[in-house]
C-alpha cells in the first residue's frame, strides 16, 4: 500500500511540474532517489507517462494519463449539464434515473437519482453494463457509427441475464427501432426483476455522449408505460443535448 501511496505522489508530482527528472522528483517528495527511480519505472510501465521527447531523464504524462482527464472533464461536464433534467424527469415518474457515458463496451454510471419507492432499482455509482443489454447502452449503441457497431456485435456477446439478447440479427433490428422511436427498452436484460427506458444525449446530433434511463422493477416499468416514459426520457436527453451545445 505505501508504495501504491508513493507511485500516485510521484504521478501527481510529474503532472505538476513537467518536465520533470529523477532529482527534482526525489527532492520535491523528499523521497530517497532510488524510491522515486522504481515509482517511475512501474508508471513508465503501465502507460501513464513518458520521457519527454529524446531525453530520458525528464518525465511527462502519457497521452494515455492525458485522455483519462479529459474523460473526467467531459463527465462532469456532462453530469453538471444533466441534472436539472434529471432532477425533473425524476420528479414526474417518481422512478430511478441514471445517467451513464459510454466506455469501449460498456456504459458506466456516473449519477444516479433514487426513487422514493421502498421496491426500486439500485446500482452503484461507477458500476458498468454492456452496451448491448441496458438501455442506455442500447441507446448510445443505436447511434454509433454503423462499422463500429458490427464489430461489437461480431464479439461473443455476455449474458448478464436469461434475457438479455445476444442475437446479432435481433439487435440489429432493435436498434433500427431505437434510432426510429427515439428511446431504448431494457426488459430484465441487464438485471433480473429491472426494466428501464432509456434516450441518448447526442448534442451534435450524431454520437451519443451519454444517455439517461427511467429505471424500475418489472412491476411498475412494464410495456404499457414503455411509450409514455419513452418520450419524457427523449425529451430530457434532448433537452440536455441542447444545453451541451449552449456550453
Amino acid at each position: 500500500m505505501r508504495s501504491v501511496k508513493t507511485a500516485f505522489r510521484v504521478l501527481d508530482a510529474v503532472a505538476d511540474y513537467q518536465p520533470v527528472g529523477l532529482s527534482e522528483l526525489a527532492r520535491r517528495l523528499e523521497l530517497p532517489k532510488a524510491t522515486a527511480q522504481r515509482s517511475l519505472t512501474v508508471l513508465a510501465e503501465v502507460g501513464w507517462i513518458r520521457p519527454d521527447g529524446q531525453d530520458v531523464t525528464r518525465w511527462v504524462l502519457s497521452d494515455r494519463a492525458r485522455s483519462l482527464a479529459q474523460r473526467v472533464g467531459d463527465h462532469a461536464r456532462v453530469r453538471d449539464a444533466a441534472l436539472p433534467a434529471l432532477a425533473r424527469l425524476h420528479a414526474d415518474t417518481l422512478e430511478t434515473i441514471h445517467l451513464t457515458v459510454p466506455d469501449e463496451h460498456d456504459v458506466v454510471l456516473i449519477e444516479r437519482l433514487d426513487s422514493s419507492h421502498p421496491v426500486r432499482a439500485v446500482r452503484p455509482i461507477g458500476s458498468r453494463s454492456p452496451l448491448h443489454a441496458s438501455s442506455t447502452g442500447k441507446a448510445i449503441l443505436a447511434h454509433m457509427p454503423e462499422d463500429e457497431v458490427h464489430a461489437y456485435l461480431a464479439d461473443e456477446l455476455e449474458s448478464p441475464t436469461r434475457k438479455t439478447k445476444t442475437d446479432r440479427a435481433l439487435l440489429l433490428k432493435e436498434l433500427e427501432i431505437v434510432r426510429e422511436r427515439g428511446y431504448a427498452v431494457a426488459d430484465e436484460e441487464a438485471a433480473d426483476g429491472v426494466a428501464s427506458v432509456a434516450g441518448a444525449i447526442r448534442p451534435t446530433g450524431g454520437r451519443a455522449l451519454a444517455a439517461i434511463s427511467i429505471s424500475g422493477p418489472v412491476s411498475r416499468i412494464r410495456p404499457d408505460v414503455y411509450e409514455f416514459y419513452g418520450e419524457k426520457v427523449r425529451d430530457a436527453a434532448a433537452e440536455v443535448g441542447q444545453e451541451l451545445r449552449a456550453w
